[in-house]
């Protein structure tokens, strides 16, 4: 059975790097495919997971977690969702563990999840069974519980978000509706304000007209001072578009195209040494920014990801137990 879709990028081994992993679903189950440079072989996990579709997912070191999604069951007219919270741990040995945490308090899909530091994470928006929500909620790794905080301005699901500088968060675009109204609100939160209501609207002091209302926004903190924008949908195509945000300025400045237009649902970028690779959304290509160059490349999935990672076989996956995958 052929996937339908790829996301999530995971370096398992950073020196060097000897394996990465990344999400893959068969609209029937969820897998978590580790893939070996070296032998090119792949090993694949079936995730006991009940939320198999829109839920988000993000890496913090050799752990990712996974919150929330969608499921419409077999017959049902309405659909599902789900506050459920899971850690996936990648042990030395390259084996897997997987433990349900706290659930999260409003259930949501389409959201996004991200890692300020390795013990804040943070979900975005998203939507569920009254439509698209503004709420947001944090989620302490050392107390082990959720707690709700600032709303967005608006209420939106496809939100792209950056972490910048282990103190703020800030929110790139988006979709309003269902049927795919597009914003090009920026926002953003400082994490200390614990009192903060509401994130901010930021209003940018240059650049007003280079971003554009778009959502499945790839973006991530690339210098001190800096987050790169790119990609994305808007007016229902793929974009080449990118942008750095200067958040203490708050300028946009036009930055170099990507190689091949694509967007980046559900992609995490991850950096090693010089350059930031992300999978796009359209085919599961990979980009490749440079930074010391400031280039972009695309590698063809079959480059980096040989059909047959794709190609789900039922005598290649591991079936799971409770706790491992």
């Amino acid at each position: 059975v052929s996937t339908q879709s790829t996301w999530g990028l995971y370096l398992i081994q950073m020196k060097p790097i000897e394996e990465y992993g990344h999400f893959c679903d068969d609209q029937k189950n969820v897998y978590f495919v580790v893939y070996s440079l070296p032998d090119k072989t792949t090993r694949k996990y079936e995730v006991p997971y009940e939320t198999h579709y829109y839920f988000d997912s993000v890496q913090v070191k050799n752990q990712i977690y996974f919150t929330g999604g969608g499921l419409k069951p077999s017959g049902s007219k309405g659909e599902q969702f789900f506050h459920t919270t899971m850690r996936m741990t990648i042990k030395a040995d390259m084996d897997t563990m997987l433990e349900k945490l706290a659930d999260m308090n409003v259930s949501r899909a389409n959201h996004t999840l991200v890692a300020l530091t390795p013990n804040m994470l943070y979900v975005v928006g998203g939507c569920n069974s009254k439509a698209e929500i503004p709420s947001c909620e944090e989620y302490n790794v050392l107390e082990k519980k959720w707690r709700n905080i600032a709303y967005l301005n608006e209420r939106k699901m496809w939100v792209s978000v950056c972490a910048f500088q282990s103190r703020y968060l800030y929110a790139f675009g988006g979709s309003t509706n269902l049927k795919v109204k597009e914003t090009s609100l920026i926002e953003s939160l400082d994490t200390s304000d614990k009192d903060a209501t509401a994130w901010t609207k930021v209003e940018l002091s240059s650049g007003k007209d280079l971003f554009k209302k778009s959502f499945f926004i790839g973006c991530m903190q690339m210098a001190p001072e800096e987050i790169l924008i790119f990609g994305g949908v808007s007016e229902k195509v793929e974009i080449d578009d990118v942008l750095v945000f200067v958040p203490k300025s708050r300028a946009l400045i036009k930055g170099p195209q990507l190689a091949k237009k694509d967007a980046f649902y559900r992609a995490k970028p991850a950096i090693c040494g010089d350059e930031l690779m992300i999978v796009g959304s359209l085919q599961s290509d990979m980009h490749i920014y440079t930074l010391s160059t400031k280039k972009w490349q695309v590698l063809h999935k079959s480059s980096w990801n040989p059909d047959e990672v794709l190609s789900l076989k039922s005598d290649t996956v591991q079936p799971s137990n409770s706790s491992k995958l």
